[in-house]
């Protein structure tokens, strides 16, 4: 790892949700690497949606830089390995710029430029990286000087550099806002997009429309690449960019990985995509072959697999095809039966369960590896960080070990909810208890949080320790097997 890290970076930051800041941060990573750029994208928090249209632009992973799982060395050691062969880094916003997990308050008043943890401004500030602010002009005229003027009287780091305009309907409403922004705000725009209709990114009730759902993304990127070179001062942004400062990262936690690989199958097709890149890392630094196949194309797993890790991002669309595809879950089934450790996230829990019923009321046979029946429904949003701590001593850790997650699912537990032990004891965010969550079963952890390993690479190493020894087991029950059949054969 550098001793110092001197990266061109950018945080796009917004009021709010659906302000533009991913067509924005879409469009600059276009336009730099149609200047011959390598360009390393990260998102501000725990979304995994947004991530995949950034990498997709980039065409490098996209990472996820959250304080609160991650913790500001976490935050600092994720960049500083994430921009390595980049030559600069666009960083994604969340919500509004200064929205997080609760302002904090210092006798009278906030103090500090830690008043806001887990936002985008606090990121910023701990990545120490120039901030430019995206406003809709769709509806709003001079009052986005007002806007502007807000953010930038709260941003005590001096961070916010510019402003862009998004949604701009007429060349007289971005003269008019570019005046009243400079001069009340004293920010420069340093862009003004119009609304591009041939752009299409639908957003649903909970955020952008799958990147795998999604068949015009390569066209709506290169609109907004295009737009952005056209109507931005992509030179003046990357002189802000440059002004950066090196950033000096915390020393890297080692994982100690054994000289005896194991192979780790990861599902990863359209219905399971949730992972965090250094999820993945972490499990091949601490021993692992990434192997990854496909419940939804394959007809069975790959051979000799060590351990399975099951993400996110089953959508209600592939659970017929998933729970349709027999010789695929027995194969499932039968691996989980000779004691493969399985390690399952939302996505990969409902594929566990028992049974699985979509908002048609159909009930489709999962698994059945965990004794539990889920529904699926819209109304049910389950949502927020989570303090965990491990329930009983599993592949993730001895019993007590604290984690932090985040849970996001619209899933209702019908049966089952006692039938084992649970994975974690959980609290939100505020220390407010939320009762038991997940279950842990012989080699096999589900729940529906979702666990960023950066936060204790250790995580990764004991999903590696588990798998070789499982694998060990396995291999003495075959040699003692082999070896009890010649006997009896020469008896």
């Amino acid at each position: 790892m550098f001793e110092e890290v001197g990266i061109p970076r950018l945080v796009v930051a917004g009021l709010g949700s659906g302000a533009g800041k991913t067509s924005i941060a879409l469009g600059l990573v276009a336009a730099l690497r149609a200047q011959g750029r390598t360009v390393q994208t990260f998102k501000v928090g725990p979304d995994f949606i947004d991530c995949a249209y950034l990498a997709h632009a980039s065409r490098r992973p996209c990472r996820n830089l959250d304080s609160w799982m991650l913790g500001d060395e976490g935050v600092r050691r994720s960049l500083a390995h994430g921009v390595i062969g980049a030559d600069c880094a666009v960083i994604e916003g969340v919500m509004g710029v200064y929205d997080g997990h609760g302002m904090r308050i210092d006798g009278h008043g906030p103090t500090g430029d830690g008043r806001f943890p887990g936002s985008t401004a606090e990121v910023a500030r701990l990545i120490q990286s120039p901030i430019v602010l995206v406003l809709d002009a769709g509806a709003m005229s001079e009052t986005a000087a007002a806007a502007a003027l807000g953010v930038k009287q709260l941003d005590l780091s001096g961070n916010v550099v510019g402003v862009i305009l998004n949604n701009v309907p007429s060349d007289y409403r971005r003269r008019v806002i570019e005046d009243a922004v400079w001069s009340l705000a004293r920010l420069p725009v340093l862009g003004a997009l119009p609304r591009i209709d041939a752009v299409r990114i639908p957003e649903l009730r909970t955020g952008l429309l799958p990147l795998t759902q999604n068949p015009h993304v390569d066209e709506a990127i290169d609109h907004l690449g295009r737009a952005v070179a056209r109507d931005c001062d992509l030179q003046l942004i990357e002189r802000l960019m440059a002004r950066a400062p090196a950033l000096r990262p915390p020393a890297p936690k080692r994982v100690i990985a054994s000289p005896t690989r194991v192979r780790v199958g990861v599902a990863f097709d359209d219905a399971f995509c949730f992972y965090y890149a250094e999820n993945l890392e972490l499990l091949e630094e601490a021993g692992a072959d990434i192997v990854t196949f496909s419940p939804l194309e394959d007809r069975s797993l790959p051979r000799d697999l060590d351990a399975l890790y099951l993400g996110g991002g089953v959508s209600e669309m592939y659970i017929p095809r998933l729970a349709g595809s027999q010789p695929f879950l027995n194969s499932f089934r039968h691996a989980h039966a000779q004691g493969v450790p399985i390690y399952a996230e939302c996505g990969g829990l409902l594929y566990c369960a028992r049974s699985v019923q979509t908002s048609d009321g159909s009930a489709h046979a999962m698994a059945g590896i965990l004794p539990v029946d889920i529904a699926l429904e819209a109304r049910t949003l389950h949502s927020g960080y989570r303090d965990l701590r491990v329930a009983s001593t599993s592949m993730l850790g001895p019993a007590g070990a604290r984690l932090r997650g985040h849970e996001f699912h619209f899933s209702r537990l019908l049966s089952g909810t006692d039938a084992l032990a649970p994975a974690y004891t959980m609290h939100d965010s505020d220390g407010e208890p939320l009762g038991c969550e997940g279950w842990a079963w012989r080699n096999l952890v589900a729940s529906f949080i979702h666990l960023h390993f950066g936060q204790d690479p250790g995580v990764a190493r004991r999903i590696v320790d588990a798998a070789r020894t499982a694998s060990a087991a396995r291999r003495g029950l075959d040699d003692s097997a082999e070896l009890a059949g010649t006997s009896g054969a020469r008896a």
